[in-house]
């Protein structure tokens, strides 16, 4: 039996996972999808406050003691959340895997992970619909992840939720790069037309040349989604 800690991104709550995980447990995995701080179940705590250290914390409070460690998966922003886990908890970890994710160097916050000109813009949507802070989730980001009209997209709909800005200006702190140490996965999200697809595509050479698994999905940004039999696979092979 293997442990999978599953991670969700920005904009999401742990119920993106509710298609993935029980294709894991069915095959008599154990499956851990944590509540990060403000997101999702507890939305009602999100604040100013909110920060990419306490989702780090709720993820390493989560871990199970388990002596062969388990599989660490983290879905876009949750890329620097697990980077920021395994720094903490290497030898807890048997692998991390990136789904479309940000992999992060020390110092580095989200936003110098993505095109200027999409800091810019969510630094507008924070200061002129969040009191400077508050990043609404909406259309706007299912069109930006690849979702067209269907059940994928109603899915996702219905578990959106506020993000807060806070979260993607926060640097990761990584002085050991302890991630490096690990083994590790990376799947893309690769379909036609999908729009963000540039901003992960880097992050997939990075994988490639660090010597990674590397997958790519004919998919948008949510794979676990809309392809979860085929994340399943991929997790169980890992």
């Amino acid at each position: 039996m293997t442990t999978f800690v599953l991670v969700h991104g920005a904009w999401q709550s742990n119920g993106t996972w509710d298609l993935l995980a029980p294709l894991l447990t069915q095959r008599g995995h154990k499956v851990i999808t944590p509540v990060l701080r403000g997101l999702g179940t507890d939305r009602s705590r999100l604040s100013a406050d909110t920060t990419l250290t306490q989702h780090i914390e709720d993820v390493s409070l989560a871990l199970p003691e388990v002596p062969e460690g388990v599989v660490l998966v983290g879905h876009s922003y949750a890329g620097m959340i697990i980077s920021g886990v395994a720094e903490m908890n290497a030898t807890r970890i048997r692998r991390l895997i990136f789904l479309d994710a940000f992999i992060p160097e020390d110092g580095q916050n989200v936003l110098d992970l993505l095109p200027p000109d999409t800091g810019a813009y969510f630094r507008s949507v924070a200061r002129e619909h969040g009191d400077g802070w508050r990043l609404p989730g909406g259309d706007g980001q299912l069109d930006l992840w690849g979702l067209k009209p269907g059940e994928a997209r109603d899915f996702v709909r219905a578990r959106l939720c506020d993000f807060s800005l806070r979260c993607f200006e926060e640097p990761v702190r990584l002085p050991a790069n302890r991630k490096a140490g690990i083994p590790a996965t990376f799947v893309a999200g690769a379909a036609e037309g999908y729009p963000a697809r540039p901003f992960f595509e880097p992050f997939q050479r990075k994988a490639q040349a660090a010597g990674w698994e590397v997958h790519e999905l004919k998919t948008g940004h949510d794979c676990h989604v809309e392809r979860p039999s085929e994340v399943a696979n991929i997790l169980l092979s890992a």
